[in-house]
């Protein structure tokens, strides 16, 4: 689509080819016309604006809830590899109260399953805490779901500001660091 003001200069030159008292009347006309193409121009940079602005709310909020659900999925996961005397059933909520209970009542767990709880919480998807310092003292690399997800969130801390190939060039241990000061300066 070919942008409105050239038509409305195009039309004024033509105008200015017509008679002085005539072309006063139709320059007041184009003035004012140049001035409400002016204001739509404007609203829909502002609307342009407004739907970026709420794609990236909508980005961070889908991030927030891949946190909440990505702690929730490492928290039950680990309740279950340290408490396999407590069977899964269909409701997650209902198996980790159980396993809860099982820890209350039996006073602890055994060392194996300690560390299965562990290596539960070094596979989640979401980085934890443990799994970004240890990306950062170079122990170890992300997996793909927690790169992915380290990235995502760099780019709402970052706002928006990088693409996924530049935070990626910045290299693991900087996506690490830069998630371990955001949870720190949240804490």
């Amino acid at each position: 689509m070919s942008d409105p003001r050239a038509h409305v200069q195009a039309l004024r030159e033509a105008i200015l080819a017509d008679p002085p008292a005539q072309a006063a009347q139709w320059l007041v006309l184009l003035d004012s016309l140049e001035k409400a193409v002016a204001a739509l121009a404007a609203s829909r940079e502002r609307l342009q604006q407004d739907v970026e602005d709420a794609e990236h709310a909508r980005d961070a909020a889908n991030l927030a809830r891949m946190k909440v659900m990505g702690q929730l999925n490492t928290l039950q996961k680990s309740l279950a590899a340290a408490v396999p005397e407590v069977p899964s059933s269909a409701d997650a909520q209902s198996d980790a109260q159980r396993r809860i209970e099982w820890l209350l009542s039996h006073g602890g767990v055994d060392a194996g399953a300690a560390e299965a709880a562990k290596a539960a919480e070094m596979e989640a998807p979401m980085p934890g805490r443990a799994v970004l310092e240890a990306v950062i003292a170079g122990e170890r690399k992300f997996t793909k779901a927690q790169l992915e997800f380290t990235i995502a969130e760099a780019m709402v801390l970052t706002g928006w500001q990088m693409t996924p190939l530049e935070l990626t060039e910045k290299g693991e241990p900087w996506l690490a660091q830069l998630v371990l000061d955001n949870q720190a300066a949240s804490a």
